[in-house]
């Protein structure tokens, strides 16, 4: 008997749209664990919360490092001069961590299908950890160079691989939630070590003493990476239930067979189990595992990343991001030296505090990108018979687009007329929360939309985006100085506001668009979400 995908009631033929809620209202547990210790779905909840912390403790200091040096440039100034640092200007030691941090996706992503995201995790924490090292002790400023570049290759993880992770150890319903929260305390936890920095140099009398004090952190983000994150990236066999057999493609789409024998590969070999927990528990801490597909996986990845580029649905957001994070570099570049002149005057600790500012803004994105658009995705589900389209994410566009957009025009505005301080930190509170949001609605909507290209789909946006806004980084001083202060502020707001009003074709259209992608190109699943085992 051929195998019947579920209708309605289980699923829908449309890649990116799932049955997920029955008409009870009950939330299905989407997709559906096996019996494999492995699985990181069989996971108990303390297991799963030490997995996410592990992730998360690396997000805040990888962020940290590399954006501490624009709160140190003073320091690193007076002790490199012109003719130590040629043919680099000091400014190269903000805006170089910030382009390895878009290469690091490109590497990281199809490396984890190759090898596994514990390795990669771990490979990335060690270099992390020697790279803040090795700054705290040298003198040269090319070996400095160097060691930040490391920090930022090592810390692309956080911003590309670490979302698809956090997708391995959470069911379909769960994701806005973790990826908001991860977004979210990630970037407020950051900020408020960043609100440290200068009181942490100044204790030192040199910029060397932040480096060394956070080799210890950083030194126990890999101490949780190598403790408590098992490997995650799992090949989803065939499970039995209710006298029937179900298959999970990459897409989440589950089918139905009445035997074994149907099924395409046959009946996976049961997995024996350990003699004890403890057995278990020392065999998860391998530093390299067995992971299907492997390399063929990988480069797989490269075709599919050129096919994202080419995909106008990822690559909109692709620009979006990279707009938005424009706006947040012509912020953060600007105010230091905004606030220090006439007629703010503000001494360095206050300036500094304009990141608690930002602080509330990550915060509140949290509810208003996670449990928000949880809900409205959940009714819409319910209205729609209980199957949720990728569409249904669009709305978690909506709030960061408009927030991003207005707080560098009120930036462009309070600076240029010198209206109270208090709104430059507004402005920075608005552009955090716009992030944060966008951020998170970036990774739902690319990863639900296209479930077989999820790691190529993260990898464009996460690291094509942070590439892009490299570039953009040398363009702002140079755009103030030609169009003016408010003006040019002015204008990336009303970019941000035009690059996002392709919201609303892709909500009318989007879905058709969709279906011709994945039926014309949607072949290798190895990058997907869930990936399927087939042999």
């Amino acid at each position: 008997m051929a195998a019947t995908t579920l209708s309605k009631h289980s699923s829908s033929s449309l890649s990116g749209s799932v049955f997920l809620i029955t008409s009870d209202g009950r939330i299905l547990n989407l997709p559906i664990p096996s019996r494999s210790s492995r699985d990181p779905l069989n996971w108990c909840a303390w297991k799963r919360s030490c997995a996410f912390l592990a992730l998360m403790v690396f997000g805040i200091v990888g962020l940290v490092i590399i954006q501490a040096p624009s709160l140190m440039v003073t320091e690193l100034s007076e002790e490199f001069t012109t003719e130590d640092m040629k043919p680099f200007r000091i400014d190269v030691l903000v805006s170089a961590p910030t382009l390895l941090l878009g290469i690091g996706a490109f590497i990281w992503i199809p490396l984890s299908l190759a090898v596994g995201r514990r390795p990669v995790f771990l490979l990335c924490s060690g270099i992390l950890t020697g790279a803040t090292l090795w700054a705290g002790i040298t003198k040269s400023f090319y070996q400095l160079l160097v060691a930040v570049c490391l920090q930022g290759l090592a810390s692309g993880i956080a911003t590309s691989t670490m979302l698809l992770m956090i997708i391995d150890i959470t069911f379909i319903h769960q994701r806005p939630h973790g990826i908001s929260a991860f977004w979210s305390l990630v970037g407020s936890m950051s900020l408020v070590c960043l609100s440290l920095v200068p009181e942490v140099v100044r204790l030192g009398s040199t910029w060397h003493t932040f480096y060394l004090v956070w080799t210890i952190p950083s030194l126990a983000a890999f101490l949780l990476a190598f403790f408590f994150y098992p490997e995650t990236y799992f090949y989803r066999p065939a499970v039995a239930f209710d006298g029937r057999v179900l298959m999970q493609s990459a897409t989440e789409k589950v089918e139905i067979y009445q035997d074994w024998e149907e099924v395409p590969g046959g009946k996976a070999l049961p997995q024996l189990p350990e003699k004890s927990k403890l057995v278990a528990s020392v065999k998860e801490l391998r530093l390299w595992g067995t992971i299907e597909g492997g390399w063929k996986s990988m480069l797989a990845c490269y075709p599919q990343i050129l096919m994202c580029v080419l995909n106008p649905l990822i690559f909109w957001v692709s620009i979006l991001n990279a707009v938005a994070f424009g706006g947040m570099l012509s912020i953060g570049i600007t105010y230091p030296t905004l606030l220090a002149a006439p007629p703010y005057s503000l001494p360095v600790g206050a300036i500094a505090l304009v990141n608690m500012g930002a602080v509330v803004g990550a915060l509140l994105a949290w509810p208003a990108s996670g449990i928000m658009i949880a809900r409205i995705t959940r009714r819409l589900s319910m209205r729609n018979g209980g199957v949720r389209h990728a569409e249904y994410y669009l709305p978690a566009f909506v709030l960061p687009i408009l927030s991003a957009a207005a707080s560098v025009i009120l930036y462009g505005l309070a600076g240029e007329r010198k209206w109270h301080w208090i709104w430059v930190y507004v402005s920075y509170m608005l552009n955090t929360f716009g992030f944060v949001g966008l951020a998170t609605a970036n990774t739902l909507w690319i990863t639900e939309a296209f479930p077989r290209w999820a790691a190529a789909a993260v990898a464009i946006v996460g690291g094509g985006s942070y590439v892009i806004s490299f570039g953009i980084s040398f363009a702002i001083l140079p755009w103030i100085k030609s169009q003016g202060f408010a003006r040019a502020n002015i204008e990336i707001g009303v970019l941000t506001l035009v690059v996002g009003l392709v919201l609303i074709p892709v909500a009318f259209w989007g879905k058709s668009l969709r279906q011709y992608i994945h039926g014309r190109w949607a072949i290798n699943e190895g990058g997907a979400l869930r990936p399927q085992q087939t042999n």
